[in-house]
This record gives C-alpha cells, structure tokens and sequence, in this order.
C-alpha cells in the first residue's frame, strides 16, 4: 500500500494509501495516492498443501488486486498432488455479482486436469505482472526472461471505478485450502516485488 509506514494517512478509503483506474472520475483521481497501477513480482512456490477436499488441494493466490469489497484480480498457482508441474489462471469479480470469472493461462484449473506440459515446477523461478489501466487489467506469467503466457479482461462493467472504490496490490501466499490437515500449508519464495503507478490528473 502507499503510506509506506505513514501512519497518519488512513488505510480504509478513498485517499493517498490506495490507487484508482484512470476512469474513476478526476476528482477521485486527485484524491488518490496513484492512479492505474502495476505488480511486477519474482517468485517461486515451494510448496502447496496436498490434503483436503479436491476442490482447494494445491491451490494458493500469489498475487492480487483488491479493492474495497472485492478483487478485480486474483492470480493463483495450483499444483496436484499427481502432477509434476503447476497451472496458473486468474480470477476477475464483478462488483455485485456472486459469479467470479476464471481466466485459464497456464493449464487447468479442474481438479481432474491433465500434468501441464508447459506448467511450473514446485521451486522454479518465474514472474508475474498484473497491469490495471482505464477499463483493462492484464496478466502475464514470464520464464527466463519471456513472455509464456498473457490474458486480458473488460472491466468497464465491472464497477471499479465508482466513487466509493479504491485498490490496492496484495503479494504473497494466501492459502485457499480450508479443508486440509491441520499441518498441511502452503509457501513461496518472493525475490522482487515492485509496484508503480502513475500521477493524478
């Protein structure tokens, strides 16, 4: 978030801790600490949970933006018990719908889908940028320096850039199996995470 340790300046609203889409009105784009944003990150997962119900074995969210009540993008790495690689697919929530949109990029995300050939190993380094611009937020996944994998979603009926909204970049292991043993868990390895935003106008 963009306080950076400034206390003074408020968490949950609206203001110079959080940023909004270059369509939020001006307004609340001068009132922002940023305006449209990108997460650029180098990771890699060690470990994923592999007890539990089907549905939440293997997966975690490594990357995300959030805003006020919901999240525009949640980037996931899911990796079976069975497979020898990971897949990785981002998810996109309509402001006011129960229905989140998945976004496959590497793999699949069923629980009974084949070993990615092209998927990432448990302790492969690799990157990940989520772009939010104006009406669009982009992910790509990068090995090596390039480019495997890119998805771009609509989000001009998303709700996003309403007065109340505002965002702000997650990075880390958010585990998403509810159901496994108690010492099952999940980690990843974060060697850079850089944030960037442009200036109100």
């Amino acid at each position: 978030m963009l306080r950076r340790g400034n206390t003074k300046i408020k968490t949950s609203e609206p203001g110079k801790n959080n940023w909004v889409l270059s369509t939020a009105a001006k307004r609340y784009r001068k009132k922002a600490g940023g305006v449209d944003g990108e997460l650029h990150a180098s990771l890699a997962v060690n470990y994923v949970t592999t007890t539990g119900a089907k549905s939440e074995v293997g997966r975690v969210i490594i990357g995300q933006i959030h805003g006020r009540d919901d999240e525009p993008v949640r980037l996931y790495y899911r990796k079976l018990p069975h497979h020898s690689k990971g897949t990785l697919y981002f998810a996109h929530e309509v402001k006011g719908q129960s229905e989140d949109i998945y976004i496959p990029l590497i793999g699949n995300r069923a629980n009974k889908a084949d070993d990615p050939i092209d998927g990432i190993a448990l302790n492969k380094v690799f990157s990940y940028s989520i772009v939010a611009a104006g009406h669009a937020a982009e992910v790509s996944i990068h090995k090596e320096g390039k480019v495997i994998a890119r998805k771009r979603i609509d989000m001009s009926k998303s709700g996003y850039n309403s007065s109340d909204e505002y965002l702000y970049f997650k990075a880390g292991v958010y585990n998403q199996n509810k159901t496994g043993n108690p010492d099952d868990y999940v980690q990843a390895t974060f060697y850079s995470i850089r944030n960037l935003h442009s200036r109100a106008r």
